[in-house]
């Protein structure tokens, strides 16, 4: 029985897009175990030469856009003949969710500043970024939108996804295309029209989003001019964030009706847009201000833990090409993965496959959390552990690498949780059946919250360990 191995252990299903697939992954050859976001190419493209050129222009890009505002990518390497675009793993969720939990609108202060940094973020791309002849990149993303920006537990916010985006630099490979590319209730009347890209186009995607994160609403305008600014002015005339006076509220609206104007000339430039979203913020109502970590703290952390509801499995089964994982993940037992494969699906197969990818500890967790539902022992509880992504945890006798449900005895116990930069937390809870511990930070303290109650802090081990 032969064993092959890749380069690397997927732990998550990000997402699953229209060329590839989005994992989190460790590197197998790196010493530090880190956590890094992998983007895999799907199958169907890999001969694509548009698509794969689109891929490699990314990777450069990216390489080259070194802004805290701006996702990081690591490398672009290529494993059994696809394409793996490696990038920082952003711990957050995208606006779009975040909009799901609020469907009438963020908080103002929050929806202004996650856009005024996005607005930082593309006048450094186009202006001030660099390529390897010290010209300008002039990187222009054509698919800004709520959906690629992520908001992280730390209140930081990251423009991704540059994989439609256009610059000038050495070695680029693909032609620009204006048509057929990006989401249409964001892209700008000229895209539609064929014209050549400008920074305008970003800003007018701004301006929709903006929009949006205030009301909740998507706006789809007419590419007919009359029509559009009618709809426009009609959607602003509601747009009276709390905490916003009357004057500025109408500066509000009356930027966000210059961002999405019609024609491009009209448009101001990402530089102004963030100039004056930060004097509203700065005039804003300090009782309605609510700051990006704050916001990041009490809600989008929360999100974040509690993302990986589906077990790995299960999720890698439902993409729509579950044959992502063959050969970039490797590990793959053969005789048994034939024999969990009898009387299934292919895509039930293929999922069986990627499971069996994992360290033993990984696949003991999610099987925990698929038997979740099952009654425990009667001298023993259920817990359901919820831990950072860069820890395993310990409690009595059980382990966990990822959020899951543990079989422990009643009573006075310690969670303990191991860091993989050998940090070690020891945090008390008095277990009782069908309790949730989550692990929280409180005012830079490692702690736990016990059914989302008030944070415990924890206990930090004298001498660093680990599993």
């Amino acid at each position: 029985m032969s064993r092959s191995s890749g380069p690397f252990e997927v732990l998550e299903v990000l997402g699953d897009g229209a060329f590839g697939a989005v994992f989190v992954a460790r590197r197998s050859d790196d010493p530090l175990r880190r956590l890094v976001a992998i983007k895999v190419l799907k199958k169907e493209y890999v001969s694509n030469a548009k698509v794969l050129h689109r891929t490699r222009d990314e990777a450069r890009l990216l390489s080259k856009l070194q802004h805290p505002n701006i996702v990081r990518v690591e490398s672009l390497i290529e494993v059994s003949g696809r394409p793996v675009l490696v990038m920082e793993l952003v711990q957050g969720v995208s606006l779009k969710r975040l909009l799901v939990r609020a469907p009438d609108g963020l908080p103002a202060s929050v929806a202004i500043e996650c856009i005024r940094q996005t607005c930082v973020a593309l006048h450094v791309a186009y202006n001030h970024a660099v390529g390897d002849d010290g010209r300008p990149l002039r990187v222009i993303h054509r698919d800004i939108k709520p959906s690629n920006m992520l908001l992280s537990i730390h209140g930081q916010l990251k423009v991704v996804d540059f994989g439609i985006a256009t610059g000038q630099f050495q070695g680029r490979e693909s032609h620009t295309e204006s048509v057929v590319m990006g989401s249409r209730p964001y892209m700008a009347p000229e895209r539609l029209d064929g014209a050549s890209d400008t920074p305008a186009v970003d800003i007018y995607s701004a301006g929709m989003s903006l929009l949006e994160l205030l009301t909740g609403r998507v706006l789809n305008l007419s590419i007919n001019p009359t029509a559009h600014d009618r709809t426009l002015s009609e959607a602003l005339v509601e747009l009276r964030p709390d905490g916003l006076t009357g004057r500025a509220s109408e500066d509000l609206r009356g930027l966000v009706r210059r961002m999405c104007a019609y024609e491009a000339g009209g448009r101001p430039t990402a530089q102004e847009v963030a100039g004056e979203l930060q004097r509203m913020l700065d005039g804003m109502d300090p009782a309605h201000r609510v700051s990006l970590e704050q916001y990041a703290h009490d809600v989008v952390e929360r999100l974040f833990w509690r993302r990986r509801q589906v077990p790995l499995h299960e999720a890698i089964q439902n993409l729509e090409e579950a044959e992502v994982i063959t050969g970039v993940f490797g590990g793959v037992l053969e005789d048994e993965v034939r024999e969990q494969s009898l009387g299934r699906t292919p895509a039930s197969f293929l999922g069986t496959m990627a499971g069996m990818v994992l360290a033993f500890a990984v696949i003991a967790s999610y099987k925990a959390m698929e038997e979740a539902s099952a009654e425990p022992p009667p001298d023993h509880c259920s817990v359901k552990v919820w831990i950072p992504a860069d820890a395993h945890a310990r409690l009595g006798h059980s382990q966990l690498a990822v959020p899951g449900r543990l079989t422990v005895p009643p009573g006075p116990a310690r969670l303990e949780l191991m860091f993989e930069d050998k940090r070690v937390l020891y945090c008390p809870i008095e277990v009782h059946n069908g309790m949730a511990v989550r692990y929280v930070v409180e005012r830079g303290v490692g702690a736990v919250s016990v059914d989302d109650g008030p944070a415990t802090p924890c206990e930090v081990a004298p001498t660093p360990g680990g599993l």
